[in-house]
């Protein structure tokens, strides 16, 4: 702070603070109106709105005996102003006890409903931009080996954490078996067949409950006449992904 700008702060305290000591000693040295007093105003010409002011703002110490309030009366002090004194005999606004008030008892706190998935289970689609900042991710596969390829291929990357509970996760990967095909036949009898293997899903709970795709690949498998030419490869997909999450995440060069 500017030594300046901090010795004007410390003037205006010292100010302030000597502003009050004198308030203080100001009100401690006033001495207290009395019946005389009372008189004197009243005999003054004063009215009693006045004088009533007067007593409100005031110290007082009144003498409310029946035979100081005759005196009172015949000294000419009208009824209004004998009436304040008598409610308010150290003057001063008069002290109104309030009355506490209950408070109603605190609403008990309202359970905060998990949002459903509808009953169409139509999905979103979204951005894998969507997911930049989410870490945890749960895999689902309709095998047990796949399942275990993801998740290793998954792991493998330090910006994602495999978790081991649906209730954990930020975002899901599903890898599951198709069952489309279609048939080639080729001039010498053979056939070759392309089957859909496998569809490499990801995807997160939106606000709404439904899930929100963000990132989907598919594999295809190729068989003729029962052989397999080529097999879907988990490990690839995987790649596939976590390159476009590095993107969006800015760890590309």
């Amino acid at each position: 702070m500017i030594p300046s700008i901090r010795r004007l702060l410390v003037i205006a305290c010292s100010i302030l603070a000597l502003i009050g000591v004198t308030n203080a000693q100001e009100s401690t040295e006033r001495s207290p109106i009395v019946n005389k007093e009372v008189v004197e105003m009243a005999k003054a010409g004063l009215t009693a709105d006045l004088i009533i002011a007067k007593i409100k703002t005031s110290p007082c110490e009144f003498d409310t005996s029946p035979s100081a309030l005759v005196s009172l009366k015949e000294a000419g002090v009208p009824d209004g102003v004998l009436l304040e004194m008598v409610r308010n005999p150290h003057g001063g606004q008069p002290v109104v006890e309030k009355v506490p008030e209950r408070k109603p008892p605190p609403a008990e706190p309202v359970a905060k409903e998990t949002p459903q998935p509808p009953s169409d289970g139509l999905p979103e689609y979204g951005h894998i931009s969507e997911i930049r900042r989410m870490r945890r991710v749960y895999v689902v596969a309709d095998d047990i080996d796949s399942q275990n390829l993801l998740a290793n291929a998954l792991s493998k990357y330090e910006g994602l954490q495999v978790v081991g509970s649906p209730d954990r996760a930020e975002v899901f990967v599903a890898f599951g078996q198709g069952s489309v095909a279609t048939a080639l036949k080729l001039r010498s009898g053979g056939v070759i067949d392309y089957r859909t293997k496998a569809q490499f899903i990801v995807f997160y709970r939106s606000e709404s409950g439904r899930p929100r795709i963000v990132f989907q690949e598919t594999e295809d498998i190729q068989t003729s006449s029962g052989w397999t030419f080529s097999r879907p490869n988990e490990v690839n997909v995987s790649r596939h992904f976590i390159k476009e999450l590095r993107k969006v995440r800015g760890e590309m060069d």
